[in-house]
This record gives C-alpha cells, sequence and structure tokens, in this order.
C-alpha cells in the first residue's frame, strides 16, 4: 500500500470514530484468531498457522488432502495434521474463558502451534485451576483434550534513551512525579494526531489512575517545570460483562494518549535508533550516524506467530525477538484487570520499558511498522503488548503522525 493510501485509511477511520472517545467491546477491529475461523468456514479443518525460526509457515489441517485449497502462503509451506478445526478452538475459546476468574490464572490463548487451547496458571495454583477446569469443562461441549493447562508466570506492569531530547522521538524516557519527589518513569510509545491535537501514546498504567482521566502531567526525562512536554486527555474506562469474565474488568489496549503542550515538542513518526540491538538487552546510546527511523506504516492485524518484532524502550533499549502468542486473554498480576486479545513477543523487558513502540522492522532500513504498546511482562525475556488496531480503536483513532 502506498504512503498515500495509507494515511488516507487512517484519516477515514479517524473521521469515523472522532466522535467517540473510546470504542466498545462489539466496536473493536477483527483480530488474528477472528481471521483464522473466517479461513475455517472457506477451507474446513483449517487449524491454524504459524511461522518457525526458519521462516517456514506451517498450516494445520485436519484433512491434509485440502492442501490445494491453502493459497498464497509464503514460497515455504509445510502442512501438519491437526486434531481441531480453528473455527471450534475460537468458539470453545469463548466458552472456557470464565475460568480465568479462578485464582492463579495468568492467560488463555488458542495457540497456533499446537493446535490448542492453552491456560497458563502460576505454578502454586496449577492443581487447583486443573480440578476446577475438568469440573467446568464436564458441563460444555469443549473436549477435554483441546484444552492444555501450563505453568506461567504472574504478568506485572512494568513501571520502572533517557536524555532530554527535542522534539520527542518514540521510545525514550517520559516520568510522572508521584509527589515527596519521587516519580515513576515509563517510555513514549509513539506520537500521534488525534483529533487535529498533537501528542503521544503510553501505556494507561503509567497515568496517575489507569483507565480514568485523570490529567496526568508527564515529563522527559525528569519530572520538573521545564521538562514538562504533556497532559493526558484520553483513556478509556474499563469493559464489564460480555466477553469480560465474571468479577473483573477488561480492556483491549493498556494505552492513553496525551496532548503535547506544544505542538512543536512533537518529532512526528520518529523513533530514537539505538546503536545496538540484542535479545534481552540492546543499549540506550542512540546511533549517532542515523538517530531515528521512520513509521511508515502501522497494522490493523496481527502478524503470524513466529514473526520478528522490535521494540526500543528506555531501560533495556533495542530489542528483537520472536511473537510467541497472538490475542491472548491475559490477566494481571494481583489486580482483576484482563487484557483480552494481547500478543506476547519473546525478547527482553525490564521495568520503566511499559509504554514502549512494539513494530516490525527489517535490517539495513531505517524504517518501522507499529505494531503496538508494550505494557508487562511475565519474565525479563517475555513481555506483553496491545495490538495497534485495538489501541486505534479504544483511542478513537489516533493516527500515527508522519515523518
Amino acid at each position: 500500500m502506498s504512503r498515500m493510501r495509507f494515511w488516507g485509511r487512517f484519516l477515514w477511520m479517524a473521521a469515523l470514530l472522532a466522535a467517540v472517545p473510546a470504542a466498545r467491546a462489539q466496536e473493536m477491529p477483527q483480530t488474528l484468531d477472528q481471521e483464522y475461523a473466517r479461513m475455517a468456514v472457506k477451507v474446513p479443518g483449517f487449524g491454524g498457522l504459524y511461522l518457525d525460526e526458519q521462516g517456514t509457515t506451517h498450516v494445520y489441517l485436519q484433512d491434509l488432502s485440502r492442501a490445494g485449497d491453502m493459497q498464497g502462503l509464503g514460497d515455504r509451506v509445510v502442512f501438519q495434521q491437526g486434531d481441531y478445526n480453528f473455527g471450534d478452538l475460537y468458539a470453545w475459546k469463548d466458552l472456557v474463558r470464565p475460568q480465568l476468574a479462578q485464582p492463579g490464572a495468568v492467560y488463555l490463548d488458542i495457540d497456533e502451534q499446537r493446535n490448542r487451547l492453552v491456560f497458563g496458571v502460576e505454578r502454586a495454583s496449577i492443581d487447583r485451576f486443573n480440578e476446577g477446569l475438568q469440573s467446568f469443562l464436564r458441563g460444555t461441549r469443549v473436549p477435554p483434550a483441546a484444552v492444555l493447562v501450563e505453568v506461567a508466570d504472574p504478568i506485572e506492569p512494568v513501571e520502572f534513551l533517557t536524555d532530554k531530547i527535542r522534539p520527542v522521538p518514540a521510545g525514550v524516557q517520559i516520568s510522572r512525579p508521584l509527589g515527596g519527589g519521587d516519580f515513576s518513569i515509563c517510555t513514549l510509545g509513539t506520537n500521534a494526531l488525534r483529533g487535529f491535537v498533537k501528542g503521544f501514546i503510553t501505556a494507561s498504567h503509567c497515568t496517575a489512575t489507569r483507565s480514568v482521566v485523570d490529567g496526568t502531567h508527564f515529563s522527559q526525562s525528569t519530572p520538573d517545570g521545564s521538562s514538562q512536554i504533556g497532559v493526558e486527555t484520553v483513556d478509556p474506562p474499563f469493559l464489564t460483562g460480555g466477553s469480560c469474565p465474571p468479577g473483573r474488568v477488561c480492556r483491549f489496549s493498556d494505552a492513553a494518549f496525551a496532548a503535547y503542550d506544544s505542538a512543536a515538542l512533537s518529532a512526528g513518526g520518529k523513533i530514537a535508533f539505538p546503536f545496538l540491538w540484542g535479545v534481552s538487552v540492546g543499549t540506550l546510546l542512540v546511533d549517532p550516524a542515523e538517530p531515528r527511523m521512520s513509521v511508515t506504516n502501522a497494522l490493523l492485524s496481527d502478524p503470524s506467530v513466529g514473526s520478528l518484532v522490535f521494540k526500543v524502550g528506555r531501560t533495556t533499549g533495542g530489542t528483537l525477538g520472536p511473537l510467541v502468542q497472538t490475542c491472548s486473554d491475559s490477566n494481571v498480576s494481583l489486580t482483576n484487570i484482563t487484557m483480552l486479545c494481547q500478543n506476547r513477543v519473546f525478547s527482553g523487558v525490564i521495568p520503566g520499558d511499559s509504554g514502549s513502540p512494539v513494530f516490525l522492522h527489517k535490517f539495513g532500513s531505517k524504517t518501522a511498522t507499529l505494531a503496538g504498546i508494550l505494557w508487562g511482562r511475565s519474565s525479563e525475556l517475555l513481555y506483553i503488548y496491545s495490538p495497534w488496531q485495538s489501541v486505534f480503536a479504544e483511542l478513537g483513532g489516533p493516527i500515527p503522525t508522519a515523518p
């Protein structure tokens, strides 16, 4: 898609969304799970697909004789015997989602690599969870063999490129005062234009009150008057009922929008470009030769599992790793919050990286395709991000500002 068509499409969608501050659940854009469920209608027995480390596409089919019906999946495609139709897995995920309210539940995902539903559960709770799950499944049409339970670390928001930079690009430190001289540190996710207002997006939990517009003041990079850059103006409320498990509150994105104090503070569609990249940690040194990369596109659907994605954060710098889960319903540790349809990446993250831009990028280029906003981790090598299509819908159509 040409850049003109891309920005034209965003402007058109933004016009439709500008009248509402946040999208309700039924207004969310199509997820990768929904795309695969639709594919299973067109090709009965389709069970999902993923990319391996060599870039080969693996496709599950219940009937391997239908391999000829799957076209345009790449140069290297391997068909594997699947046990379950993706459409059934998608429907069963809705049926078992109430089990996320069980103590110790961390996430629920359709695992494209295993052709199964998977619950992640904290180790101390796994036996009790299994017992409750098996009892629950007896009252449903979900085959017990289609649901796996595995040990998972709890998901924590990660609140703890640090120089004062003007104009301000994505990927750099931002902060807010906590009182008593203390402050909370996060990362600026992307500059954006919302309703003709120039601002930026970061994680909602980086504001003073999550999912409440409280007028949080942000600075970059230290919380003093000379460094203040903007004020939170959009932070959608939590959802309850519907797809949200009983007794919990939900959102589709951990994202908030802040308006710049001055439009001149925005660096537009730019991300700070680190000098070195790593899997667990990169460098905070910005490449002096080419200090910025340009955001030239943004995803309105998820990449496939196995895709290589990148992020830039103020604590671990530039890191990269494979996408390991898409559309995973994820509980936030020590809260009653469930984040619906989130993505997980095997790559480095440390407190302070919350709000980081997550994007696709080709080595040797200085361009990025925005994929979402990082907000949590379940280990130092596994982070969770909200897909851009969910951020876009919930925040009322912000446009990543053109370079």
